[in-house]
């Protein structure tokens, strides 16, 4: 009974002690004198600059970087029957383009069954100068005219590429329409015969 009370004692500690960095927040407003606690957002959201605590919910498309810089996608295989060296591209891609499939996708390259992920990184013509990461994702049930892809187009950083004033992520009918020429409607170029 001893030992009990003495493991619930440490975990109110600890809870405690939880509580007060949250509301607390940062050094800065801490330092600043501030006693207006920052606000630890749930998972799945996040507070936005300047907005004096109001919680957004974060975008699919920044979760979605942060799950494949998270996933470590330059360790991903290239396409079976592609070397995974940089090699010239077409626009709008880049003048060099590299390109990454995930498990599923580099497993199944005459199907790309639901769940396959492919990256293709954007280069300048020096072949080292990253431009942009094009993203395709394919969910079952997302889109079945588009082939249930889903696209995106990120600068090097994550942040998401913006093209006479849309956003570029989501179903995108310029990316729909120039990939739905592949050969075999899986809407990828890479692994036409």
């Amino acid at each position: 009974m001893k030992r009990l009370r003495i493991h619930l004692t440490g975990l109110a500690a600890a809870f405690t002690c939880l509580a007060l960095f949250a509301w607390q927040g940062d050094s800065a407003v801490a330092q600043s004198g501030s006693r207006q606690g920052r606000v630890i957002p749930f998972q799945g959201s996040s507070v936005q600059p300047g907005s004096s605590m109001r919680v957004q919910p974060e975008t699919f498309e920044s979760r979605f970087w942060n799950w494949l810089t998270k996933a470590q996608y330059r360790n991903w295989a290239p396409i079976p029957g592609k070397s995974g060296d940089v090699y010239a591209g077409e626009s709008p891609h880049g003048a060099m383009v590299k390109l990454f499939a995930n498990r599923t996708a580099a497993a199944n390259p005459d199907t790309l069954p639901n769940g396959s992920v492919i990256i293709k990184e954007n280069y300048g013509p020096d072949g080292k100068t990253l431009m942009a990461v094009t993203v395709m994702y394919r969910n079952e049930g997302y889109n079945a005219s588009g082939g249930d892809w889903y696209w995106a187009k990120y600068d090097p950083t994550g942040k998401v590429a913006v093209k006479d004033g849309m956003r570029v992520a989501g179903r995108i009918g310029m990316c729909i329409d120039c990939h739905s020429s592949a050969d075999g409607g899986d809407y990828l170029f890479a692994n036409d015969k």
